[in-house]
């Protein structure tokens, strides 16, 4: 721990500059998903003979065109349709669906613009029809009002322009019509009649004044409502406790809306209410760590779980949750491990007490480790032997689709055999270095698969929100077959000899990345961790 505080204290000043920018960023890029920074959906899957990869780029804003990119990695079909349908609507309550158009150039791209009315949860339609026959994936899709589109500089100038030569106009028009309307044609106005057409133009500049600030005031009325409506962080307080000599992490929902039951019921998404993810945010540039947790809920609004023997300092804390109108959040914090106790604050939003008889063991499946990242393409040594290398199947520019493989080794170079994790063949966190994205990817994309599971079931008629330990149930059947399917589909062995594990994604934004892949190997959870630099979009 010494020698940990030393490697801190040389890191004073650029750690205070990188949390400044963390505070920033994790109010600014909290959106409806799992996701931090982005709601873009990336999807890979088979519809009919088709494998394809699906993604939706949510534009921030409602109403909105969304746009949506279908790749058919195989094969050449005939039609692409696209459809979305709201969450508690389905399909027979949805627009019918609308045909995708070929990209020029490239043959095998489809896209098509989707407007978007609603701020909600949809299940997005991508239908193919082709000589291989004929299919359909559902895509989960969360839609949300995070930011106000402003006004280009052009555009302001020449509606203030036009609505200068508006109110001369009607203001003429006044004077006109008082001075010149009861006079016979050829006759000039007298005096008085010229006289009151100036009173009447001042009177309705008065009157169009108090109309314009009227409207003003209207409009700055509606833009705070707005604002209000704008998608926020959930609130929230996180504290570490010592608890019989643990460190016990403490998550209380603060958030009004969630404590008036305004959000649909939790469910769990691979057997967990909460995913929670710890990541290093201090002494970054050449080492890191991951914890990857799931804590017990004890409350309502509370969940709590053990901070395992993660090295001394800040941390990054994204928390996923699913509801069961399928859509995601994220809870967002920075916590010090380990720290003294604390006093909760005058509200006691943070005051449940935790005593030893409520502090959960550690789950089966909490993985954590202190990694020193490397370069993608470089090989990642593991802990237990062997070793890991991160590719990209295209260039790595923001915005483009691809797939990031992991490729796993043993010790002697032989293929790794992967054991599924949680119902995948892997997990992988992607954060970019500044805190302003952060993604958690499954071998299908960034969709969860639990959600895609709910919103089949809806479709179907079953619309009952269930409490967790019934939609536990009622998902489990579907995620063993599906997941089971996935995990087989995305592992397999290579030409280098290893077991390869692919990640469906595309970078949201130019920067560093940090990606963490997670992978079960010899009865353990394995994390390696890389390095990315993203181009700009359209290099």
């Amino acid at each position: 721990m010494t020698d940990g505080m030393t490697r801190r204290g040389g890191m004073v000043s650029r750690l205070g500059a990188r949390l400044t920018v963390l505070g920033s960023a994790l109010l600014a890029f909290v959106l409806l998903s799992a996701h931090i920074g982005t709601n873009q959906v990336v999807f890979e899957g088979q519809a009919g003979g088709y494998p394809v990869r699906v993604l939706i780029t949510p534009p921030g804003v409602v109403p909105a065109q969304v746009p949506i990119t279908v790749r058919v990695l195989r094969g050449t079909p005939k039609r692409v349709t696209v459809r979305a349908a709201q969450w508690n609507v389905g399909t027979k309550g949805a627009p019918p669906a609308e045909d995708a158009a070929v990209v020029p150039g490239d043959p095998g791209v489809w896209a098509h613009d989707l407007w978007i009315m609603t701020a909600s949860s949809y299940a997005v339609y991508v239908a193919v029809e082709g000589p291989a026959g004929s299919g359909t994936v559902v895509v989960p899709m969360q839609t949300s009002a995070t930011r106000t589109l402003g006004m280009e500089r052009g555009m302001g100038a020449v509606l203030i322009a036009l609505g200068t030569l508006l109110v001369a106009g009607m203001l003429t028009i006044i004077g006109a019509a008082v001075r010149e309307g009861p006079v016979p044609p050829g006759e000039s106005p007298s005096p008085a009649r010229a006289r009151g057409g100036r009173v009447a133009m001042a009177s309705g500049a008065v009157l169009l004044a108090l109309a314009l600030f009227g409207g003003s005031k209207w409009w700055d009325a509606e833009e705070r409502a707005f604002q209000r409506r704008l998608l926020k962080p959930i609130a929230m307080q996180s504290t570490v406790r010592l608890v019989d000599a643990d460190r016990v992490l403490t998550m209380a929902i603060t958030d009004s809306l969630w404590r008036t039951n305004r959000f649909a019921p939790l469910m769990p998404d691979h057997g967990k209410l909460m995913h929670l993810f710890l990541i290093r945010a201090d002494g970054a540039e050449t080492e890191s760590a991951l914890a990857h947790l799931h804590p017990l809920r004890v409350h309502a609004d509370t969940f709590v779980t053990r901070v395992p023997s993660l090295p001394a300092g800040r941390y990054l804390l994204f928390g996923d949750l699913l509801l069961q109108s399928g859509a995601q959040r994220t809870l967002v914090d920075t916590i010090d491990v380990p720290v003294a106790p604390v006093v909760p604050g005058d509200d006691g939003a943070a005051a449940a007490v935790v005593s030893s008889t409520v502090v959960p063991a550690v789950d089966t499946d909490d993985a954590w480790s202190a990694v020193t990242p490397v370069s993608l393409g470089a090989a990642y040594l593991l802990a237990s032997g062997g070793m890991m290398v991160l590719t990209a199947d295209a260039r790595v520019d923001a915005g483009r689709d691809l797939r990031l493989v992991a490729t796993v080794t043993n010790a002697d170079g032989s293929p790794s055999m992967l054991a599924p994790y949680m119902g995948m063949g892997g997990h992988a966190m992607v954060l970019r270095r500044d805190a302003g994205v952060f993604m958690h990817l499954h071998p299908m994309g960034t969709a969860s698969m639990t959600a895609q599971a709910q919103l089949m079931r809806r479709e179907r008629g079953d619309t009952l929100l269930l409490d967790s330990a019934q939609i536990a149930a009622a998902m489990a059947t579907a995620e063993a077959a599906d997941s089971g399917a996935h995990a087989m589909h995305a592992m397999g062995p290579t030409d280098t000899g290893g077991t390869a594990l692919a990640f469906p994604f595309a970078f949201p934004t130019a920067g560093a990345y940090r990606v963490f892949v997670q992978v079960r190997r010899n009865g353990v959870v394995e994390t390696a961790a890389f390095d990315v630099s993203v181009g700009e979009r359209g290099r």
